[in-house]
């Protein structure tokens, strides 16, 4: 599912009925953003998480209670059979629900970062090559890749850069390098976002997934538009 964080400002009426869904830690970390927008961009993802997961489960948006692994990764409680991530860069969120451990990251192709010096730093021969050819797209592809990887498997993202993903087809099985608590294997596929974003999709273990897709539109009460009258998914 991916969804436009729509213009707006932090002071938004509607943003205000969307805080509503969230626990006090969600808001502690909306509130505590200093540049402008954040907060905006924060809630609207995150109530927009709650709304889906609820309406998968069954449960109220403002009902659900997340838990953390050990570096962080969020898990509804008393919900083993949903695996959920979310990443969200610039105006765009992503989030994948699957039935098995799932990682979504999604990149802005940023003009301010040194790609080639992290490329030679971090990745294999072969894809700081890629990077040294097609320049920040081609980094941002390869970060998206490995970060997914990471998310679904709850780790570093220090333990995944080292994961070969210089793959040519649209999805293909990843395996760390070496062998040890990080290991995989992931199934990995790139997502269609608009050229000046990458993004992918990685799911523990090997088995092929197809990926169903939507787009969520947080609709304010009262909006003329003929679509049902709430956030909901197109």
């Amino acid at each position: 599912m991916s969804g436009p964080i729509q213009p707006g400002t932090d002071e938004d009426p509607f943003l205000a009925e969307l805080e509503k869904l969230l626990d006090a830690d969600e808001l502690s970390r909306a509130r505590s953003g200093r540049l402008p927008g954040v907060r905006r961009r924060f809630v609207i993802s995150h109530a927009a998480t709650r709304i889906l997961l609820g309406e998968r489960l069954g449960r109220p948006p403002d009902g659900l209670r997340f838990v953390r692994g050990r570096w962080g990764k969020p898990a509804v409680a008393d919900a083993p059979g949903l695996h959920f991530s979310l990443s969200h860069s610039g105006e765009l969120a992503l989030l994948a629900l699957a039935p098995r451990p799932v990682g979504v990251d999604l990149e802005l192709v940023r003009s301010g970062r040194d790609v080639h010096r992290l490329s030679r730093r971090f990745f294999p021969c072969q894809e700081e090559e890629l990077v040294a050819r097609g320049g920040r797209p081609a980094f941002a592809r390869l970060w998206a890749r490995k970060e997914a990887c990471v998310k679904a498997a709850g780790g570093r993202l220090t333990e995944g850069l080292a994961l070969p993903v210089a793959h040519t087809s649209g999805q293909a099985t990843v395996h760390a390098p070496v062998s040890g608590p990080f290991t995989g294997p992931w199934r990995v596929a790139d997502l269609p976002l608009p050229e000046e974003y990458a993004g992918s999709v990685a799911l523990l273990g090997d088995g092929p997934f197809c990926v169903s897709g939507g787009v969520w539109y947080p609709i304010a009460p009262g909006d003329s538009d003929p679509a049902p009258r709430k956030p909901g998914v197109k």
